[in-house]
């Protein structure tokens, strides 16, 4: 004997009610991923500046020459000590563009929404043994007719790095909205520290 079948003319009330809590947590995620980009982009650059201060002691290490990093409040670059001018040039890598260094110690502009500031440096001895000090904020680091650049950070031939103390900033609505303070010395090496996001 045959049951009939029974004829569904719908969805139940259970299976309506799972398809919406399912499309209101994917709704939540993609809200939640959409408010997290500029954290997420802000947390890039800070890991990418950390390591690329790794990258330039070790290279001068390497290298045997002497290296430094020139920051300004939205722009960072990587200079070399050229022994026959005395003074600090630019990383030049035009001979081999294709090379992994090459894009790596370029000059990098940051989003407009993140800010950069020294809040500690070692003065750098210049070619008469006088020391050679700037406001960090300034342009006055920056290569301007005939100044010379003058790295924040230096690391040295002999392995030595002239530490610096970095807050690099996440910027909301013209206020700061998260931190992170990216230090380096030869003591302790690199540290990163994160700041609560009432920085």
């Amino acid at each position: 004997m045959r049951v009939p079948a029974r004829h569904q003319r719908g969805f139940t009330l259970i299976e309506l009610l799972v398809v919406i809590v399912i499309i209101a947590s994917l709704a939540g995620m993609a809200t939640l991923s959409l408010r997290n980009t500029d954290t997420r982009n802000w947390t890039g650059e800070v890991q990418r500046l950390a390591n690329l201060l790794q990258l330039v002691a070790d290279r001068a290490l390497i290298d045997k020459a002497h290296y430094g990093v020139v920051f300004e409040e939205s722009s960072y670059q990587v200079v070399r000590y050229d022994s026959s001018a005395l003074k600090w040039l630019e990383v030049d890598f035009s001979a081999t563009p294709g090379s992994a260094n090459a894009s790596r110690f370029m000059a990098h502009e940051l989003p407009p929404n993140m800010r950069l500031e020294v809040l500690s440096q070692t003065e750098l001895p210049d070619a008469d043994g006088q020391t050679t000090s700037f406001s960090p904020n300034s342009s006055s680091s920056k290569k301007q007719d005939d100044e010379e650049i003058a790295p924040q950070f230096a690391a040295l031939s002999s392995g030595e790095v002239l530490p610096v103390e970095l807050a690099f900033l996440l910027m909301r609505n013209g206020d700061v909205g998260r931190g992170a303070i990216i230090s380096y010395s030869s003591l302790y090496g690199m540290e990163l520290e994160w700041q609560a996001d009432d920085y």
